[in-house]
C-alpha cells in the first residue's frame, strides 16, 4: 500500500467515526491549549505574581547602607551613586533616603515622637504600602522643596482623631508641614510610625539629614536579585575608593525563597491538572482504538486473507491514533493562541513570539507522541489477529 493511500484511508476512517472520538479529542485539546497558555505567558505572569506577592515581604527590595564602624567611612552616598544604580539592568527603582529615628511632632495639643524620612518620588516604588487618602510626594514637591508630608498609620492614629487628616497642618520639630497623603495597606513598623517629607526639604531644613546614608533598590525579577546586588556593590565600591569595606547592600534571600516556593506550588498544581487531563485523553484514545479493533475484526481478517502484512495493519491503526491526537492538538493550539491574545490585555503582560512558537510546536510534538503511545497496544493487537478467526467473528 502506498503511503499517500494509507494516509487518505486513515483520515477518512477518522472522519467517519469522529463522533466516537469527540470526548477524547476535547480532553487533549483542553490540555494542549492549557500547556500553550502557561508556557507562553508563564514568565510574564510569574513576574506579575511576584509583584503581588511582594506583600509577603518586599522580596526584591534591597538596601545599600554603611557598616556601623565609623572608622570605615564618612557615611554618605552621592547622587552619582543613585544615577549609576538606576542604569543597572533589571533595576526597577532606586530611592535615596535620609532619616531620623525620632522627632517631635504635634497637632494642636497632641504630641508624639514618630520617625522622619526624607524621600523622593521613587521611594514609593520600592515599598508595598498603598495610598489611602490624598497623594504621595511627587517630583514637583522635591524640586520646589515644599513643606508637605505623608503620614504612616500610627502617626495618624496617635496625633489625630480623624482617620483622614489630609489638608491639616502639623508641627514637625519647629516647622509646619501640610498633610497631603495617608498611607494604607500592609506597612512595616518603620513606615507605620513615620512621617515622610521631600528629601530636598529634609536636607535643607533639618540638621543631620543632608547626607544620603541609605539607598533603596527594587529589582524587577526575584531571579535577578543576587546578580543586581553584586553589581550594585561593585558600582558603589568603584565610587568610594578606600572605603570599600564599609559598603553594605542588604537583601533578603529567605523572602525570595518563600515567594519562589509559593509560585512553584501553584505551577505544580496547574501542570498536574493539565497532565491528568492529557493522560485521560491518551487513555481515551487507547479505549476507542481497542473498540475500533473489535468493531473491525472481520475487516482485519479479510485484509489479512487478501495478503495484508501485520506491519501494514499495525501502521494503519497507529496512524489513525496519531491523526486523532494531532487533530485534537491542532484544535487546542488554535484555542491556546486565541486565549493568549485575549488574556494578555487584561493581565497586562507582554508575550514573547519566540516562546509562543516554541510552545505551539512543543504541544503538537507532544500530541504526536501521545497518539503513538496510546495507539501502540491496540495497533499491535489488531496486527496479531488470526485471519480465519477474525473472519468468523460476529
Amino acid at each position: 500500500m502506498k503511503f499517500d493511500d494509507l494516509m487518505t484511508m486513515c483520515w477518512r476512517l477518522v472522519l467517519r467515526n469522529r463522533r466516537r472520538y469527540q470526548a477524547v479529542m476535547a480532553g487533549i485539546a483542553v490540555g494542549t491549549a492549557g500547556f500553550i497558555i502557561i508556557q507562553t505567558m508563564g514568565d510574564s505572569v510569574e513576574k506579575k505574581m511576584g509583584e503581588h506577592l511582594e506583600l509577603l515581604g518586599e522580596a526584591t527590595v534591597m538596601k545599600a547602607d554603611w557598616e556601623n564602624d565609623e572608622n570605615y567611612h564618612p557615611g554618605e552616598y552621592y547622587m552619582q551613586d543613585i544615577v549609576k544604580l538606576r542604569h543597572l539592568p533589571h533595576v526597577m527603582a532606586v530611592a535615596p533616603v535620609v532619616s531620623l529615628p525620632q522627632i517631635d511632632a504635634q497637632f494642636q495639643t497632641t504630641q508624639w515622637s514618630p520617625g522622619l524620612f526624607g524621600v523622593d518620588q521613587w521611594f514609593w516604588r520600592t515599598q508595598t504600602p498603598r495610598l489611602l487618602h490624598g497623594r504621595l510626594i511627587g517630583p514637583s514637591d522635591v524640586v520646589a522643596r515644599k513643606s508637605v508630608c505623608v503620614l504612616g498609620h500610627d502617626v495618624v492614629k496617635y496625633l489625630f482623631k480623624s482617620p483622614n487628616p489630609v489638608g491639616e497642618t502639623i508641627r514637625v520639630g519647629n516647622l509646619s508641614f501640610e498633610v497631603i497623603g495617608i498611607l494604607g495597606g500592609i506597612q512595616n513598623s518603620d513606615i507605620r510610625r513615620s512621617i515622610f517629607i521631600p528629601i530636598t526639604t529634609a536636607q535643607n531644613l533639618f540638621q543631620g539629614l543632608y547626607w544620603i546614608r541609605e539607598i533603596f533598590v527594587r529589582v524587577d525579577d526575584w531571579n535577578e536579585v543576587e546578580g543586581v546586588r553584586n553589581k550594585a556593590i561593585e558600582s558603589l565600591r568603584g565610587s568610594h575608593k578606600g572605603y570599600e569595606a564599609g559598603i553594605r547592600v542588604v537583601h533578603y534571600p529567605q523572602r525570595i525563597n518563600k515567594v519562589k516556593g509559593t509560585v512553584y506550588m501553584v505551577k505544580v498544581f496547574v501542570y498536574a491538572a493539565l497532565g491528568i487531563t492529557i493522560l485521560l485523553g491518551g487513555l481515551g484514545i487507547t479505549n476507542v482504538m481497542l473498540a475500533a479493533v473489535q468493531d473491525r475484526t472481520r475487516e482485519i481478517g479479510l485484509r489479512k486473507a487478501l495478503g495484508a502484512r501485520e506491519e501494514i495493519i499495525m501502521v494503519q491503526f497507529l496512524t489513525e491514533s496519531v491523526f486523532i491526537s494531532l487533530f485534537a492538538g491542532a484544535i487546542g493550539a488554535v484555542g491556546g493562541l486565541l486565549s493568549v491574545q485575549l488574556l494578555k490585555g487584561p493581565l497586562d503582560v507582554e508575550v514573547s513570539p519566540l516562546m509562543m512558537t516554541a510552545s505551539i510546536f512543543g504541544g503538537l510534538v507532544f500530541t504526536v507522541f501521545l497518539g503513538v503511545a496510546s495507539g501502540l497496544y491496540p495497533s499491535i493487537r489488531a496486527s496479531r489477529l488470526d485471519s480465519v478467526s477474525a473472519m468468523k467473528f460476529e
